[in-house]
């Protein structure tokens, strides 16, 4: 295992670990520690006293979930199975350019860790070398960003539980990337 790899894995188990205090945090109405994608859910769910609103602004916990998510896809530089560098410098660069779209906007740009994660999926699916973490990849990334665009402010039921799937589909493959990265 080579230091890209293994700085990859460990960030992939942070992202994990952060993104699991993300539900404990909306419960406990913790904004420090609350994901924008739990935030999403508490809108479509009516749960955790959130609304449109609170998406607003730059939150250091969604700066470090893009920031881990571009880490860990660098653990698999240049590609997993064959090199494709072209588009894993996509997977890397769309979570990294979501933070200054994010400081300038205020809203947008967190979406670049589904659009990251849905690229090395997608690499890891048609490279065959790692295809049942590489759907489970696509599955999360597709969900969430339905989720994410679909949320409108308004209880949808339909949409909170997309986002749910999606998020627990996330979890999942983040440490599923981390066991692949670490052995």
């Amino acid at each position: 295992m080579d230091l890209r790899s293994a700085v990859g894995g460990v960030a992939a188990i942070v992202a994990a670990v952060l993104l699991l205090i993300g539900i404990v945090a909306l419960a406990r109405r913790r904004r420090r520690e609350r994901p924008w994608l739990m935030v999403l859910f508490g809108i479509n769910a009516g749960v955790g006293g959130v609304s449109k609103d609170t998406l607003r602004g730059f939150a250091g916990i969604d700066v470090v979930l893009l920031v881990l998510a571009a880490a860990a896809f660098v653990g698999f530089w240049p590609g997993p199975g064959v090199h494709q560098p072209l588009w894993m410098i996509l997977a890397i660069a769309q979570p990294l350019a979501g933070i200054p779209l994010l400081r300038i906007t205020g809203e947008a740009g967190r979406s670049g860790l589904m659009g990251g994660a849905l690229v090395l999926s997608i690499l890891m699916v048609v490279g065959g070398v790692s295809s049942a973490p590489g759907w489970l990849g696509v599955a999360a990334s597709v969900l969430l960003l339905i989720g994410d665009f679909g949320t409108t402010g308004r209880r949808s039921r339909a949409l909170a539980l997309v986002i749910a799937l999606g998020y627990s589909a996330l979890v999942a493959w983040f440490g599923w990337i981390a066991l692949l990265l670490l052995t």
